[in-house]
This record gives C-alpha cells, structure tokens and sequence, in this order.
C-alpha cells in the first residue's frame, strides 16, 4: 500500500509539535550572556544558531542555551539541540544559570526535577535548592526566609541576592543600601547593578566602586566581561565598567 496519500497528515502532525511562536518584536534583541538574539538569529561570542521560531525567553550559560516556548523547552549545547523537554504550561521567565528553571503560571518547572509547586515570579535553581520569590516573601524550598516585596534575585555559586529597595544578601542574611532602583544584576567577585541612571561596579558588600552613566537595557555576563543593550545595540565591557580595548572580546 503506498504512504503517499499519508504524507499531507504526517507534515500537519509534525507541524503541530514544533514550537509555536510567541508575540515578539523581532527587530528588537534580546540579550543574553555573550551577544543577542535578534528574531530566530542567536549571535554572541563563540555560538551562532537559528532557533526554529522566535521568542523573548532564551538564555545562555557557557556552552549551554535554552529557549523557552509554550509548552516546549529546548536546551541547546555549543549550538547543536541537545534535548527537548515538555513543559505543563506557557512559560513566563527563564533561568539558566546557577541551574535551569523555567518560571510558567503557578509552578516552576528544572530540567530533571520535574515541576515545583511553587508560584514564583522569580526564582534561581542552586545545588542548594530553588530559591523563589513571591508577592509576600523569599524562599528556598518551601521554607520562608524573609518577609517583604522583592522584585527580582541574582546570585551565583557564593551568593544569593534579593533586590527591593535594599538588597538582602543569602546566606549570611547582610542588608545592602542600594544606589537606586534597580533593574537588572550581575554577581561575580563584585556585583553589577542596572539602574534608570546607568551600571554601578559594588563590592559583594555594598561599597561603590564605579559608575557608568548612560540608558541601558539588560545586563549579562560571561564570567569575564559585561554585556548589555544602548538604544538596541550589544555594548561589551570590562568589569571595571570601561570599554574593551581594540572594540570587543
């Protein structure tokens, strides 16, 4: 019997299994460690792909990228995908650094661990645990640490800070006066803040080490320099906030 008269079905049965796009601007990037990602186009250092469809949830952590869709998370690795894994729901944020998480609609989902029921706005997945927060706290698991209304969490393998009006910093529970509102952070031996006026350089303790005026949009790092977005384009620097000689990594 010939498949032929099957061939239309299967294209249709495939096609739904893809992922579907999301709203998006494509003529505006979206930042991520290393470069952007401009419509379906992934461009930063070291790594070039083309997503199957564009969306406004990828993130990048070394050698590892993950684009988020409604129901689908792709994990690419040095530009080839690597896995695909479902997901119960339409994802809302995207984490890939400490550890993958995907934030969706009253539930977290970690590549591994499955769904967490914890209804975050923001979370980051440690070898500790999910630290979350939500419209009356912070958390890690299901344990409350603190009480109030932060915004957003940044950390890496040594910290974990919660950004409101000060910053409080985990484990070892140190308040932070903060320059202003802040945006967007980074943590590495210092830690990086994105306010309306500009990036501020702070030592892990709070001490204002550098500032530089300017409009941003974002702010990422690989480990070694600074990348965010001026009026659309991809601005690199050093970690003393000033420009990489000779124009760029």
């Amino acid at each position: 019997m010939s498949l032929r008269p099957a061939l239309p079905l299967l294209a249709l049965l495939l096609g739904a299994c893809a992922p579907q796009s999301q709203p998006t601007e494509p003529s505006l990037p979206v930042l991520i460690e290393g470069g952007v990602v401009e419509g379906r186009l992934v461009r930063a250092a070291g790594l070039q792909l083309a997503l199957p469809s564009p969306t406004p949830l990828v993130a990048r952590s070394g050698e590892t990228l993950l684009a988020a869709y409604p129901f689908q998370l792709l994990v690419y690795q040095e530009g080839f995908l690597l896995d695909s894994f479902p997901l119960p729901g339409v994802p809302t944020f995207l984490r890939a650094r400490p550890l993958p998480l995907v934030g969706l609609e009253g539930r977290l989902f970690a590549p591994g661990l499955g769904t967490l029921p914890y209804k975050a706005k923001d979370a980051l997945r440690t070898q500790e645990g999910v630290y979350w927060l939500d419209e009356e706290g912070l958390y890690l698991n299901r344990q409350r640490l603190d009480e109030g209304r932060y915004t957003f969490l940044s950390g890496n393998t040594r910290y974990i800070y919660a950004f409101n009006r000060e910053a409080l910093r985990l484990p070892d529970r140190l308040r932070l006066p903060l320059p202003g509102r802040v945006w967007a952070a980074v943590v590495l031996d210092e830690l990086f803040l994105l306010t309306e006026e500009g990036l501020y350089r702070l030592s892990l303790e709070g001490l204002r080490l550098g500032f530089r005026p300017g409009r941003y949009s974002g702010l990422e790092t690989d480990g070694t320099y600074l990348y965010t977005l001026e009026k659309g384009r991809l601005v690199v620097l050093q970690t003393n906030l000033e420009d990489i000689p000779g124009g760029g990594p």
